[in-house]
């Protein structure tokens, strides 16, 4: 089966796709990204990843090509081309092809992809094994913000979680904070209120991460964004992990201590059938026509 990507304004086979040699995202990791969940055909949340596209990109002084409506009439194209159901969209912004150089030209032409990929449907809430999670330290930039595709701490510490039997790494910063997950954001159920740590330096804004606390105070639960000590991580009454990909996955165990006595907890599981409720919902609305352009 042919693989299709979006390359610079044309559509072709993933295997026909080029790019130069000298392209700063090849060679430097200059440039973001971002990865949107499709459920039937249709992009979930699709607005705002392109505009926390658009932020991490003028944040490294990167004019993307296209505008956020341009760019969602293509995306739109690719999906119709491929016709990938339930999948999810990769899209890459690098700074574009130059001479090799620390220094960047004032004039340069970016680099824009996309392309599909399907993916297996969301298990239900609470069912499943509970992820695992081994705790690594958060040895990363100070400016995590920005969804940058210089991930190579992020891929050494999920390759050593799995090499230990855990499916996730957790990172821990200086004073013994949690911040967030190799691949994901983090979430404690600590007396009764939902506890996660603030975006900003350390902690991405994860678009999964923000619709869940819209959700949280839409079910009356109360939510409490604060660092979270290690020790109190490890005691807490349910954990979960967030994502677009993984929407939400309970934790079973943190490092070799069992939580919630390796069961689901009730407010993850009522968030998370919550959460499905919204994606069905906004599914089923009509889809505005995209703006002039």
């Amino acid at each position: 089966m042919t693989e299709w990507i979006w390359l610079n304004g044309d559509i072709l086979p993933m295997s026909d796709a080029r790019l130069g040699v000298e392209d700063r995202g090849f060679q430097f990791a200059d440039g973001v990204y971002e990865v949107i969940r499709l459920y039937d055909s249709k992009p979930f949340t699709l607005e705002r990843h392109l505009q926390r596209l658009w932020n991490s990109a003028i944040d490294i002084q990167i004019t993307p090509p296209l505008t956020p409506d341009v760019l969602t009439v293509e995306i739109q194209k690719l999906i119709a081309h491929t016709g990938v159901g339930e999948g999810m969209v990769y899209l890459q912004l690098t700074r574009g092809v130059s001479p090799r150089n620390h220094l960047f030209p004032e004039t340069i032409e970016p680099t824009l992809l996309f392309y599909t990929r399907p993916l297996p449907k969301v298990i239900p809430p609470g069912t499943g094994e509970g992820a695992k999670l081994l705790t690594v330290e958060d040895d990363r930039w100070k400016r995590c913000w920005i969804k940058s595709i210089a991930l190579l701490p992020n891929v050494l510490a999920k390759n050593t979680a799995v090499a230990a039997g855990a499916d996730e790494a957790v990172f821990i910063d200086v004073g013994g904070y949690v911040t967030e997950c190799s691949a994901s954001n983090f979430f404690a159920i600590i007396n009764g209120k939902l506890v996660t740590h603030p975006v900003g330096s350390k902690v991405l804004p994860g678009i999964t991460r923000a619709v869940l606390l819209e959700i949280a105070e839409e079910l009356g639960i109360e939510v409490d964004e604060r660092a979270i000590r290690e020790e109190e991580a490890a005691r807490a009454e349910e954990l979960f992990i967030t994502s677009t990909t993984r929407e939400i996955s309970w934790v079973s165990r943190w490092n070799d201590i069992y939580i919630g006595q390796g069961r689901c907890g009730p407010i993850t599981r009522k968030l998370h059938e919550a959460f499905q409720a919204r994606v069905k919902r906004e599914l089923e609305s009509p889809v505005p026509e995209a703006a002039a352009v």
